[in-house]
């Protein structure tokens, strides 16, 4: 763009350094995708988690579905069986529905606190489970928010700078007519000798 040209459609310099803002923002949508993508894929597994944790009965049977008793607790209720067993043996209790009634007792005991175990296990998982994806989720928006501010940063100035350059001639050349006017008006007006 010339001299002349340049005053007399400054316009041009405007377009070009909103061009010049565009692709900054353009590269700064490519480095930004990723993220973003990483992102929406933990929004859905967090707010799926969310609402499982909105209906603890549906999330419970679903978890119990899954449940079988561990081979420790099934350990444990053939030792609790054996010991009341012999225990009843020993008094002359062996058939009786105390005896029966006792083992029972143990053994539901020891099934009702491997289900707690299991649940409680479950519910840590989930939880560690939904502190990673928010840790994913927050990493990559405040990546993508950083990369976001440094692209539209760079693509104003790079917008300043082209701006100033295709308008500078102009510019110079407006002074110059200005200048020029100035002196014409003095010498016109009798101040110059």
């Amino acid at each position: 763009m010339g001299m002349i040209d340049s005053f007399l459609h400054p316009e041009r310099g405007y377009e070009a350094a909103g061009n010049e803002i565009g692709k900054s923002w353009n590269e700064a949508k490519g480095y930004l995708q990723p993220y973003n993508q990483y992102g929406m894929n933990q929004m859905g597994r967090l707010n799926r988690a969310e609402n499982s944790l909105l209906d603890p009965s549906k999330l419970l049977a679903k978890w119990m579905a899954g449940y079988e008793t561990s081979p420790y607790a099934q350990q444990l209720q053939e030792q609790a069986s054996q010991a009341g067993l012999d225990s009843a043996s020993q008094q002359g209790l062996l058939g009786s529905s105390a005896a029966l009634s006792n083992v029972q007792n143990t053994s539901s005991q020891i099934m009702n606190a491997d289900r707690q175990n299991y649940l409680k296990d479950l519910m840590e998982k989930y939880m560690a489970g939904i502190g990673l994806g928010k840790d994913i989720f927050n990493t990559g928006a405040n990546a993508g928010s950083q990369l976001n501010q440094g692209a539209l940063h760079t693509g104003e100035n790079m917008a300043q700078a082209e701006l100033g350059r295709l308008n500078a001639p102009g510019e110079m050349f407006g002074k110059m007519l200005g200048t020029g006017a100035s002196i014409l008006s003095s010498y016109l007006s009798g101040g110059m000798k």
